[in-house]
């Protein structure tokens, strides 16, 4: 089996401005191609940003999620990973034809769209729809899955996807936990740890609740 050299990257993305964050994902696209890599995997929503979304009605929530393959985001990424001969794997929000919304990720590369995965477990906005497939898909002779941040908590998730034959899983997520201009975003504080210590429970209430 050949060997395959992945690049990851989390940028700082703006929230709905699918413009910006495109490019940025063009330019480090660029350099992971420049550096050999055989793909590279963006953040969890990195097209769309994330937790803006959290205050986003159902209307606003439809009017920044795209059809997939055939919205403009995709077509974009598609362009991008033919430009570079390179998979990109980046995150969006999705509407299908029946008005449901859910949380995508996708993989592309020069010939279209590899695979979608909508998330298992979304909990960033109500109007969000739960996926109900696991997704495995090849790349470069290996055997992928793909499941989003809170998806890869419930260890039930990961061993399901490893029986479906991946052997390499990418886990998207974005992380709240460092000061950013991101909603939402910043220190934990340092009393969960505490909690952590005295009470697992409590801290899995804080968290998750």
């Amino acid at each position: 089996m050949d060997k395959l050299k992945i690049s990851t990257a989390q940028f700082e993305n703006m929230s709905g401005d699918k413009d910006f964050n495109l490019s940025r994902i063009e330019s480090l696209t660029r350099e992971a191609a420049l550096e050999g890599s055989h793909a590279i995997a963006f953040h969890e929503c990195s097209v769309t940003g994330y937790s803006f979304a959290r205050r986003l009605s159902r209307i606003e929530m439809t009017d920044i999620a795209e059809f997939i393959p055939g919205g403009p985001s995709i077509k974009r990424l598609i362009e991008i990973a033919s430009k570079y001969n390179i998979h990109v794997l980046a995150g969006l929000f999705e509407k299908d034809v029946e008005g449901r919304l859910y949380k995508a990720y996708v993989c592309v590369d020069k010939n279209g769209l590899v695979a979608n995965f909508r998330k298992l477990h979304p909990f960033i906005n109500p109007y969000l729809t739960p996926g109900d497939k696991y997704c495995i898909f090849d790349l470069h002779g290996w055997k992928c899955g793909i499941l989003i941040c809170y998806d890869n908590n419930i260890i039930e998730n990961v061993r399901a996807t490893t029986l479906l034959g991946a052997e390499i899983i990418f886990m998207p997520h974005v992380t709240m936990c460092t000061p950013s201009t991101r909603p939402g975003a910043g220190f934990v504080d340092p009393d969960l740890w505490y909690n952590k210590e005295a009470d697992p429970t409590s801290l899995r209430l804080e968290l998750t609740g």
